[in-house]
């Protein structure tokens, strides 16, 4: 997303230019914004984890693999929920339209006061670790 400045009119020249953001998304950020949503930091952090508490690599794939359609089923629902309600608002939204005004404002609560701190502070962890690790390692 980049700024923009409207263009102005002979009488307007006097007066300041507006700026505002563009609404694109081109394929290829498109792209990176889903993977990285997807994926996450968590792929760095978490494969060594699994592998060693499952004891082989077949058992770790196979972890993985369950994980991947439990994560397909969330994200063919949100896909489902997203055709359905065309309002803008995501989860709010969509709990407002299914479940009412209360649980939505207590989801939104929740997002502002424990979910979004938290993680910012787990990729704030995980990002310290592996830029200090190659330098004190």
């Amino acid at each position: 997303m980049g700024f923009c400045r409207k263009t102005s009119n002979a009488k307007e020249e006097g007066k300041k230019e507006a700026v505002y953001l563009r609404k694109k998304i081109t394929l290829v950020r498109a792209i990176t914004l889903t993977i990285g949503t997807i994926v996450g930091s968590g792929i760095f952090i978490a494969p060594k984890g699994v592998l060693k508490n499952s004891g082989n690599v077949g058992l770790s794939l196979v972890v993985w693999l369950a994980c991947g359609v439990l994560s397909l089923f969330g994200a063919l629902s949100y896909a489902d929920l997203g055709t359905s309600i065309t309002k803008s608002g995501g989860h709010y939204i969509y709990l407002l339209e299914t479940l009412g005004p209360l649980p939505a404002f207590l989801r939104l609560w929740a997002e502002f006061v424990m979910i979004r701190p938290a993680n910012i502070a787990v990729v704030s962890l995980a990002f310290g670790r592996y830029l200090i690790e190659p330098l004190f390692a």
